[in-house]
């Protein structure tokens, strides 16, 4: 063997070397970026199963403390019961476009909670009539009681 031959090829071996170590930088670089999102994207996704599932703890327990409300009740019951109608769901009327971030199990839970919400909502206006002070409560008179306790045992397992 030739000792010269490296003399000849030096040049292509550096070449060579050099170009490697571009494509290795190029290919490390675009890595980076994509953990990154992949973190962000997982950041995101956390955050929102932690908003979603603590606003459906705190709506829960608005229905349990309204549910309780009938034992304060007189045994006549004669007033009735005045319930809030808002369905205290800004976070998730906020995250909806952001649902895609979930699993499907997960989007269909969260579905099928507000949906139910929103229909416990609405029969919240069937069972009780608006009172003159706005239609941010109802009052749900005597005979519709157990109508309604019925709708919100129901809707506590959300």
């Amino acid at each position: 063997m030739d000792p010269d031959w490296l003399n000849n090829y030096q040049t292509l071996i550096v070449g060579v070397i050099g170009f490697a170590g571009v494509i290795i930088t190029l290919l490390v670089n675009a890595k980076i970026p994509r953990d990154q999102r992949r973190d962000e994207i997982e950041h995101e996704r956390a955050t929102l199963r932690a908003a979603l599932v603590e606003e459906l703890k705190i709506i829960r327990d608005s229905l349990q403390g309204n549910l309780a409300r009938f034992e304060e009740l007189p045994p006549n019951g004669k007033k009735g019961l005045f319930l809030p109608t808002d369905p205290m769901d800004d976070a998730y009327r906020s995250f909806v476009p952001r649902l895609g971030l979930l699993t499907e199990p997960e989007v269909h839970k969260v579905m099928n909670a507000y949906l139910y919400l929103r229909t416990y909502t609405a029969r919240l206006f069937l069972i009780g009539v608006p009172p003159h002070t706005g239609p941010r409560h109802v009052q749900v008179p005597p005979e519709n009681l157990e109508l309604l306790r019925a709708e919100m045992e129901a809707a506590i397992p959300i």
